[in-house]
């Protein structure tokens, strides 16, 4: 495995309302929480759902061309579940509850596999995880993102099997909204990443349902965001934000239906 350093990356580079404490008179963190709550939901993509666009496959036409590659940004499941909503915590300086660290995977990893990005959308805390990727197509590929305020990325892998084909990242800073990833070589390939300084992130799935698990108890706010609507507006959400305040157990937001307007281009 190859590891990138900070200088290489840099020299190979072509260029995903909380109450603070301070308001119970604790300066650093929310208060301190005796237990811990549970986020739970499902989006709903309220109408019917557009086929996905066949993309256009003209570069390593041998290997990729075989593969029926269609438009992810936007991915509605069966049952109207709208999948890769980003939902995270907003508010700074949240407590976050022990168990996670020590159940938490070390890497998050993006594969490149059957010439696209999976998973399309990943978030990584990244304190204490570092971004892992790996090559398994019989072609080079490529890997490039520029987080805000942060060293970019373009990363090089040769084709499996073989030497080179994978490679490890350490992003420095957190983000507002998910980072943008693309192959330069593949250039209908994408996928996100949303560096954050604390793990309370949910990527809901094609059923539409996520979970936000082992929040601290007490106001906090949340970030809704999704690659085709950008923050994502619901009722009583402007700019996608919102405060709820965290009860012990579990806490459901219920069925959230999103028109299919917000996700016209």
């Amino acid at each position: 495995m190859t590891r990138i350093g900070r200088r290489r990356f840099i020299q190979g580079s072509v260029a995903g309302v909380g109450t603070l404490a301070a308001a119970w008179g604790v300066p650093a963190v929310l208060r301190a929480s005796a237990a811990w709550g549970d986020l739970v939901g499902r989006f709903v993509y309220d109408g019917k759902a557009p086929e996905r666009k066949k993309l256009k496959v003209d570069k390593d036409v041998d290997c990729c061309g075989k593969f029926d590659i269609r438009d992810e940004s936007l991915m509605v499941g069966a049952d109207g579940g709208l999948a890769n909503v980003y939902l995270y915590v907003r508010s700074r300086k949240v407590e976050i509850c022990p168990e996670i660290e020590a159940s938490l995977p070390k890497q998050v990893k993006l594969d490149n596999r059957d010439c696209i990005f999976i998973p399309h959308c990943l978030s990584i805390w990244y304190p204490k995880q570092e971004f892992y990727t790996v090559n398994s197509d019989p072609i080079a590929q490529n890997i490039d993102f520029r987080p805000l305020g942060d060293l970019p990325a373009n990363i090089i892998l040769s084709p499996a099997p073989g030497k080179n084909v994978d490679a490890t990242w350490k992003f420095n800073k957190s983000q507002l909204v998910p980072v943008p990833i693309a192959c330069n070589y593949h250039p209908w390939e994408s996928a996100f990443i949303l560096p954050r300084d604390n793990p309370y992130v949910a990527i809901s799935g094609l059923d539409g349902a996520f979970r936000i698990a082992k929040l601290p108890v007490g106001k906090i706010e949340f970030q809704a965001w999704h690659e085709r609507a950008g923050y994502l507006d619901a009722p009583q959400w402007p700019r996608g934000r919102f405060e709820m305040e965290i009860r012990a157990g579990v806490n459901d937001l219920g069925t959230i239906k999103l028109a299919p307007a917000r996700f016209e281009k």
